[in-house]
């Protein structure tokens, strides 16, 4: 038996650039889609459990995990996003931290800019605290972005 080869897949900036304009597309093509199927109270879940655990109301696992998985969602939906935006914006030449930095703000900004066309829709998807959930999904996927070259997978068949 001989050494195994290992392949490395080469992606070029621009391609990244082209997968995350369609990333892109796609979520606002979701967020489109949604409008009108789906609706946001008055107020956000997170604040109704935090009024509910200050007010000391017996909360169930149950009522805290329907409370929780909209911002459990909106980080879910912003993590390739944020994969992406990384690897794009990363080059060995920037600190990490600018990186990091400018990944955040570009979420943030996409995130308000979403937030701000729906104002224009028949139905409103989300509220504005989503914002920062989707932010924190952005930073979840870049830092499964700066750990790409640290990590290897292998799938023997």
């Amino acid at each position: 038996m001989g050494k195994r080869h290992v392949h490395v897949l080469v992606v070029r900036k621009g391609i990244t650039f082209a997968l995350l304009a369609l990333t892109t597309v796609a979520m606002c093509s979701l967020l489109y889609l949604l409008s009108g199927k789906a609706y946001v109270g008055d107020r956000h879940p997170v604040q109704d459990l935090l009024a509910r655990v200050l007010g000391r109301q017996a909360l169930s696992p149950d009522a805290v995990l329907a409370l929780l998985t909209p911002a459990f969602a909106n980080m879910l939906l912003f993590v390739p996003w944020g994969f992406l935006a990384f690897i794009a914006v990363d080059t060995p030449s920037r600190p990490r931290a600018r990186s990091y930095l400018i990944t955040f703000a570009a979420a943030i900004v996409f995130a308000l800019l979403m937030y701000l066309w729906q104002q224009y829709l028949p139905t409103r998807v989300t509220a504005l605290p989503d914002t920062i959930s989707n932010a924190i999904g952005a930073m979840a996927g870049a830092a499964l972005g700066h750990t790409r070259k640290s990590v290897r997978v292998r799938f023997d068949f």
